[in-house]
């Protein structure tokens, strides 16, 4: 039998599925308001409208106030690319690693980084 080690790593700033849909969206559509956002994803408007709240917060999303329709309208836009979004993602978890295993971790990617290496002199040596 194989077991799996599990390590729990808290807070590493991962979207709720809802946020990741959102986040999905917007960075399809550019910008869009709380109610184009809920109709397109299907999900009520005060769902949509608190999890863009807290997307606000963290940073991820922005709003400006502007004129829809005749009436005046919050409309969203990501506050940050997708691959910023990653990056933040991967520096979370790799900050997390080192707090809690910390010479454990450099000696790994000191290991990845030197067979990388002789990976790359061996495909270079081929040519």
């Amino acid at each position: 039998m194989v077991r799996k080690t599990r390590v729990e790593i808290e807070n590493v700033g991962l979207l709720s599925p809802l946020e990741e849909r959102i986040m999905s969206f917007l960075w399809s559509k550019q910008e869009a308001t709380v109610a184009e956002i809920s109709k397109s994803l299907k999900v009520s408007l005060s769902s949509t409208a608190g999890t863009l709240d807290r997307l606000c917060k963290h940073g991820y999303v922005s709003r400006e106030k502007r004129k829809v329709d005749g009436r005046v309208k919050y409309v969203y836009q990501p506050a940050i690319s997708n691959e910023e979004f990653k990056e933040k993602v991967v520096e979370s978890i790799l900050d997390k690693l080192m707090d809690k295993f910390g010479n454990i971790v450099v000696n790994y990617f000191n290991r990845k980084l030197e067979e990388g290496k002789s990976e790359w002199q061996t495909e270079k040596s081929k040519k």
